[in-house]
């Protein structure tokens, strides 16, 4: 039995899987606290609807404000790999740039999601306030 043959273009460049790797761990993390960004936006808005006092709703304002400063911190702590990501890219692996872009569509999403739950909830704030 012969054993298939590779070639240069199926090996990943060296290097790849670490930076990789890297990366989608820091987006596993991002969308980990995005996702909890998303229930407290929910939370803050189901609060609104209900009634709840401000000091409820400062409570969810300063724990969505604590995820994102830990979402900050992340990228601040992997600016070194995007840029290494960046100038490397054309030349990683096809199947390395989809893992990567679809993790970065998770993450997408769910900003997506977020956006458009604080826009609900901005309306829901000044419709209870009677702001415009």
């Amino acid at each position: 039995m012969e054993l298939p043959r590779t070639t240069g273009i199926d090996l990943p460049p060296p290097g790849e899987s670490e930076l990789l790797g890297r990366l989608l761990s820091l987006y596993e993390e991002e969308a980990r606290v995005y996702t909890r960004v998303l229930e407290l936006s929910q939370r803050q808005g189901e609060a609104v609807r209900q009634g709840a006092p401000f000091s409820e709703i400062r409570r969810l304002l300063e724990q969505k404000r604590g995820c994102l400063d830990l979402i900050a911190r992340l990228e601040r702590g992997e600016v070194g790999s995007k840029r290494e990501w960046e100038s490397r890219r054309a030349a990683m692996s096809p199947g390395g740039r989809a893992r990567l872009r679809a993790a970065l569509d998770r993450v997408g999403g769910l900003i997506e999601g977020i956006i458009a739950c604080e826009e609900a909830n901005d309306r829901e704030l000044f419709a209870a306030t009677g702001v415009s």
